[in-house]
């Protein structure tokens, strides 16, 4: 499989237990969610699994990694998204303001790899 495939299939992963855990919302909520609430959430979990497929993107060139990482990264982007929404769900009420800070973070962050990013390539060369 390729990276791309893996990135396709963890990111469907995470959209489907963000499903699963809003249809049972009861259960990992406390309450039922609004339609609103419940996009957030699976936006929310995205942007968080995305967020750490950046980092390792930035990663990946300073530590010299190979192909053969891109599946585990993915994986355990996909398996820190989980667990950090299964910890907002319980600490969080608000997640209209939850999405505005998700989209703020995931926009900076990916900025602040790229520019490093690029700053460590052409160092390198």
């Amino acid at each position: 499989m390729t990276a791309a495939e893996h990135l396709g299939i963890v990111s469907a992963a995470v959209l489907a237990a963000s499903a699963f855990m809003v249809s049972r919302a009861q259960r990992f909520f406390g309450r039922k969610l609004s339609l609103e609430e419940a996009l957030s959430v699976g936006w929310v979990a995205w942007s968080i699994f995305m967020a750490g497929f950046v980092v390792y993107i930035g990663l990946k060139l300073p530590l010299g990694l190979t192909r053969e990482a891109d599946a585990l990264a993915i994986g355990v982007a996909g398996c820190l998204s989980l667990v950090a929404i299964l910890w907002l769900a319980r600490a969080v009420t608000d997640w209209s303001r939850s999405v505005k800070i998700s989209i703020f973070a995931l926009f900076l962050l990916t900025l602040v790899v790229v520019s490093l990013t690029l700053d460590l390539s052409r160092s390198q060369v």
